[in-house]
């Protein structure tokens, strides 16, 4: 009996932390995208552009799929931050007023999730 218990906490504790990284993907992915101006979307990237403080140049940014690493993540001029792992896909389709993204991972488990496109 206790085994069985213990693989429920388990269990529990594995559900808890995938919760737990997924709403914060679901915050990092809101605030780069509040750092710049959105661009545009294809079906695995988003694209947004900043703008730099000290030459005041705009250069393009994007978050998307690594498929080699099975992971999301931001590219930033030279940069590369993985903000989500072990996603076997990412999917990405566009309405008048949101982003709409899927993500599946290699478990198999879905997610979803709605970006609101700020007017300019």
């Amino acid at each position: 009996m206790g085994v069985f218990q213990q693989s429920k906490q388990v269990q529990q504790a594995v559900y808890g932390r995938n919760m737990q990284e997924w709403h914060v993907f679901l915050l990092q992915f809101e605030n780069k995208l509040t750092e710049g101006e959105y661009s545009r979307v294809t079906s695995n990237k988003i694209y947004y552009n900043k703008r730099n403080t000290t030459t005041n140049r705009e250069y393009e940014c994007r978050i998307e799929l690594n498929m080699k690493r099975h992971e999301i993540a931001i590219r930033e001029k030279n940069g590369y931050e993985p903000i989500l792992t072990e996603v076997k896909n990412l999917q990405f389709r566009k309405s008048k007023q949101y982003v709409l993204f899927t993500v599946t991972f290699l478990n198999g488990e879905q997610k979803n999730g709605k970006w609101t496109i700020e007017k300019t």
